[in-house]
């Protein structure tokens, strides 16, 4: 009697992990994609992160299956590591541009909004040209704070009138910053 429940325990599960093994696989894998990752997780992902090649984001899913996780991995390395030349995409995971919904008539007006505020530089938008050098960065900006403490001001105005010249001073010394870069690849090159 001990022995037939025994042989009947192990044929089940000999029976489960064959089924398992070569049986039919769960979400989109029956239309040639990978277990457990769906194309809404790439689209997820892609749209937060961009800059990310798709193979690596659908090679990262499939070792992690979890969106959430492949996140983090971005935000911690900022990259993820390229997939093997072996690993093959499957044409249901490539996220499509036509997916995506059309514009209304509304919405139509703030992308358009949106692609002129892209276009203009921070000198334009926060009205910086005034301060600009006039000798490509050789000089100081003339209208600077001359003070520049730390300190809490005690009204709104002030301190809004603080944090927006401590924006506009950082925007020219990256500019300044990046002209001297320009000028240095000009340079070498």
């Amino acid at each position: 009697m001990e022995d037939i429940i025994a042989i009947i325990i192990l044929i089940s599960a000999v029976y489960f992990f064959v089924k398992w093994l070569i049986g039919t696989k769960s979400g989109n894998a029956l239309d040639g994609g990978i277990r457990g990752v769906t194309p809404s997780m790439v689209e997820t992902v892609h749209s937060a992160f961009p800059h990310i090649p798709v193979p690596n984001i659908v090679y990262h899913l499939s070792r992690t299956r979890s969106a959430q996780a492949t996140s983090e991995e971005i935000l911690e390395r900022g990259m993820l590591p390229p997939p093997p030349p072996t690993f093959s995409i499957p044409a249901s995971l490539i996220p499509t541009v036509a997916s995506q919904p059309a514009p209304t008539s509304s919405s139509n007006n703030t992308n358009t909004k949106a692609a002129n505020a892209r276009t203009q530089s921070l000198i334009d938008r926060y009205n910086l040209s005034s301060r600009l050098p006039s000798h490509k960065g050789k000089e100081k900006a003339e209208g600077e704070p001359a003070h520049m403490d730390n300190k809490w001001e005690e009204s709104k105005e002030k301190r809004e009138l603080g944090l927006r010249e401590r924006k506009e001073k950082m925007i020219l010394e990256a500019r300044k910053r990046m002209l001297e870069k320009q000028a240095k690849q000009q340079v070498t090159s």
